[in-house]
C-alpha cells in the first residue's frame, strides 16, 4: 500500500469557554487546547489528517515534559524517559471515528481485571479517589459484560479533566474535576460512560440519521442498572424523573421527533434525546418482553461492532427478535413528536350483574389527537388496603372500558409507577425548583439587606442568576406572592414567608419554628442546616414558589453554588452541604388520581 507522509506544526490554544446555563448540560466549549493547565485534543482540533465518515486505527508517539502523563485511546506499548522528557507510544487497533488525547500532571494508578487494564489518571490532590473509581468500574464491567458481551477494548481509564466535561471515549472517560471530586461513580455518571464503550464507541451511529445511542445508553445505565441490582426505589425515581424532565423541557409547540435528535445543546435536546428516548426503549421492552428485547440489544452489539447502525437497523433487529413487525411502534414514538395525553373524566361503579358479590367499574379513556397505541397501566385501590392492577390496550380517542373488581374501590391511578411516557400539564407535576426554571414567567426575590457573611454565601448563586434572561428580580426583606408567576425566594426572609399561612398544600407536611423545621414528621435543627423547599403557588396551579435558606451562612454557601443541580425534589434538607433528606409533595392536580363514584 502507498504511504502518505504529512508534516505540520503549530499552536493549539482554544481555551475552554463555559457553556452557560444554570447547570451542566454540555462540556465547556473548546476545539482543542495545549497549555499549562492541561492538554485536550479531539477531532475538532484537526490535529491529524482525517476524513468524515471514516473508521481508522492509529499509532501515536508523544513527547512530554517528564512530570506530565498522557492518555489516549488504545493501549500504551512503550514508555521511556530521557533528557527530562517522557516519550510514549500508543497503538489503537479498534477502528474509531476520531482520536482524543488528554495530558496533565496526572497520578496514574493501574490494575488488571480479566485481561482488561483499568486505570485512573487523576490530579495529585485527588489521587486518593482512585480505589473507589476502580472498584466502581469493576462492578459496571461485570454487569455489562454479562448483559452485552465482551468488553470491546483492552483498557478502561477514568481521566480527570481541567474543564467541566462528561465524555465517554473509546477505552476511557474524561470527567471534569468537579464531577470527580464529588465521587460521581453512580450509574448515571461513570456507568453511563462505560456503557458508551459498546454503544457509540464500538457500535457507531451516524448522528445525521438520528442519534439512538444516547437514549439506549441512558436506559441501560441511568435506569436499568438500578433495576437489575434490586434498587427498586431508585429505578422508580429515575422513571419518574424521565417523565417529568420530558414534560418540563420538551415544550409541545417546540418539540421535535426523536429521529431528529442529533446531539445535546439544550435542556430540550436532553429531554428528547436522552430521557424520552430512554423511556421509548423501556416501553419497547414491555411491548416485546425481556427475553426478546435483550436478545435484540445483544444483536445490536454483534451486528454493529465496527460499523454504523441507524434507527432503521434497530427496527429490523428488534422486529426479528420479537418475531413480528414493530414498525407501528417506531413510527409513533421515533418518527412523530409528542406523547399521549390521557384522561378518564368519569368513572361509574355498580354491582356486577354477572358475578355475585363483585363490583363493576366502567369508564372511558379520552386521548388527545393524534392518538397513540399504548398499554395503559391502571392501579385501583380497594377498600381494606387491597389493590387491583390491570393494563388497558388503548388506541382510540375515546375508548370505553369495564373492570370487574373483587371489592369497592376508593381511588384509581393511571400509571402510578411511570412505565409509560404521558404528556402532563404543569399543574399535574409536583412543585420543584425546575418548575420555576421552566415557568413562562419567573420572579426572583432576593434580600435587600444582608450581613457580609450572608452576602458572600449567596454571591456565586446570584452571579449565575444575573446572567440568565427572562428573570424579574425584586429586592425586598418583606416578600409577598402577588403575581401569576413562579417565585424563587432566597435568603433570611424565605422562612417567614413560608410560614405565613399562604401555602396550605405545603403546611400540612411542615411545621416551621425559629431554628428548626419539621418535614413529614422529621425534625431538622442546627446552624449547619439549609433547605430548598418548593410549594404550589397559593392561587395559580400552574406556578410554584420555591424557598432557599439556611440557619447560617456557612450552611447556605456550599449548597448555593450548586443549587440548580437539585431541581427534581419538592424539598431537600442539607447538612454541611450534603443532602440528608428529600421528598415530593403532591401536585395540585394529577391526571393519575381519580376518585370513583357510585350511581
Amino acid at each position: 500500500p502507498a504511504v502518505l507522509t504529512i508534516a505540520y506544526h503549530g499552536f493549539i490554544d482554544d481555551s475552554p469557554k463555559a457553556s452557560g446555563g444554570l447547570r451542566f448540560v454540555k462540556p465547556d466549549e473548546t476545539t482543542g487546547h495545549i497549555g499549562p493547565n492541561g492538554v485536550y485534543l479531539t477531532y475538532e482540533t484537526f490535529w491529524y489528517p482525517t476524513w468524515e465518515q471514516t473508521l481508522s486505527t492509529f499509532e501515536l508517539t508523544l513527547s512530554l515534559p517528564i512530570d506530565w502523563e498522557a492518555i489516549t485511546q488504545g493501549r500504551e506499548v512503550f514508555q521511556t524517559v530521557t533528557n527530562a522528557r517522557r516519550t510514549t507510544q500508543w497503538k489503537v487497533n479498534s477502528p474509531s471515528e476520531a482520536l482524543t488525547l488528554a495530558a496533565n500532571h496526572f497520578v496514574v494508578h493501574k490494575q488488571e481485571w480479566e485481561g482488561v487494564q483499568l486505570a485512573t489518571y487523576l490530579f495529585p490532590e485527588d489521587a486518593n479517589l482512585a480505589p473507589q473509581y476502580i472498584e466502581a468500574t469493576i462492578a459496571y464491567l461485570q454487569m455489562y459484560t454479562d448483559l452485552l458481551g465482551p468488553y470491546p477494548f483492552t483498557k478502561f481509564a477514568v481521566v480527570e479533566n481541567f474543564f467541566p466535561s462528561g465524555l465517554g471515549l473509546p477505552s476511557f472517560t474524561l470527567l471534569g474535576q468537579g464531577v470527580v471530586r464529588r465521587g460521581y461513580t453512580q450509574p448515571y455518571s461513570l456507568g453511563h460512560e462505560i456503557v458508551h464503550s459498546w454503544f457509540g464507541n464500538s457500535v457507531f451511529n451516524d448522528f445525521a440519521q438520528g442519534n439512538w445511542v444516547e437514549g439506549l445508553t441512558t436506559y441501560l445505565s441511568n435506569y436499568y442498572y438500578d433495576e437489575a441490582t434490586g434498587h427498586r426505589q431508585e429505578a422508580f425515581n429515575t422513571r419518574r424523573r424521565m417523565v417529568y424532565e420530558y414534560n418540563l423541557y420538551a415544550e409541545p409547540d417546540k418539540e421535535y421527533p426523536v429521529r431528529a435528535f442529533h446531539h445535546k445543546e439544550t435542556r430540550m435536546d436532553n429531554a428528547i434525546g436522552y430521557q424520552k428516548t430512554a423511556l421509548i426503549f423501556h416501553m419497547l421492552r414491555q411491548e416485546m418482553g425481556d427475553a426478546a428485547f435483550f436478545k435484540g440489544v445483544r444483536r445490536i452489539v454483534q451486528e454493529g461492532t465496527g460499523t454504523y447502525l441507524e434507527w432503521d437497523d434497530l427496527l429490523r433487529i428488534f422486529s426479528k427478535t420479537a418475531g413480528r413487525d414493530l414498525g407501528w411502534f417506531f413510527q409513533q414514538w421515533v418518527d412523530r413528536p409528542g406523547a399521549p395525553t390521557v384522561k378518564i373524566p368519569d368513572i361509574l361503579i355498580r354491582e356486577d350483574p354477572t358475578q355475585q358479590g363483585q363490583l363493576m367499574m366502567t369508564g372511558t379513556t379520552i386521548q388527545a389527537e393524534p392518538t397513540f397505541t399504548i398499554s395503559l397501566p391502571i392501579h385501583v385501590v380497594l377498600q381494606g388496603g387491597l389493590t387491583y392492577n390491570t393494563v388497558l390496550n388503548v388506541n382510540q380517542a375515546a375508548q370505553p372500558f369495564t373492570l370487574h373488581l373483587p371489592g369497592n374501590s376508593t381511588a384509581i391511578a393511571i400509571d402510578p409507577e411511570h412505565h409509560l411516557l404521558l404528556r402532563l400539564q404543569r399543574a399535574q407535576l409536583p412543585p420543584m425548583l425546575n418548575r420555576w426554571e421552566t415557568a413562562p414567567r419567573r420572579i426572583l426575590i432576593r434580600p435587600h439587606t444582608t450581613t457580609k457573611d450572608e452576602a458572600q454565601s449567596l454571591e456565586a448563586l446570584f452571579q449565575r442568576l444575573e446572567g440568565q434572561p427572562g428573570i424579574e428580580t425584586i429586592q425586598t426583606d418583606d416578600p409577598v406572592v402577588s403575581e401569576a408567576a413562579s417565585y424563587l425566594v432566597i435568603g433570611p426572609s424565605a422562612p417567614r414567608l413560608l410560614e405565613s399561612g399562604s401555602f396550605k398544600n405545603c403546611e400540612s407536611s411542615m411545621d416551621i419554628q425559629p431554628g428548626h423545621i419539621s418535614i413529614e414528621k422529621q425534625v431538622f435543627k442546627g446552624p449547619e442546616m439549609a433547605f430548598l423547599i418548593s410549594c404550589p403557588h397559593p392561587r395559580v396551579a400552574e406556578h410554584t414558589v420555591t424557598f432557599f435558606f439556611g440557619w447560617s451562612p456557612e450552611a447556605v454557601k456550599p449548597v448555593a453554588r450548586l443549587l440548580f443541580f437539585y431541581g427534581w425534589d419538592s424539598y431537600l434538607v442539607f447538612k454541611q452541604g450534603k443532602v440528608i433528606a428529600r421528598g415530593m409533595f403532591q401536585p395540585v392536580h394529577s391526571v393519575q388520581e381519580i376518585i370513583p363514584h357510585s350511581p
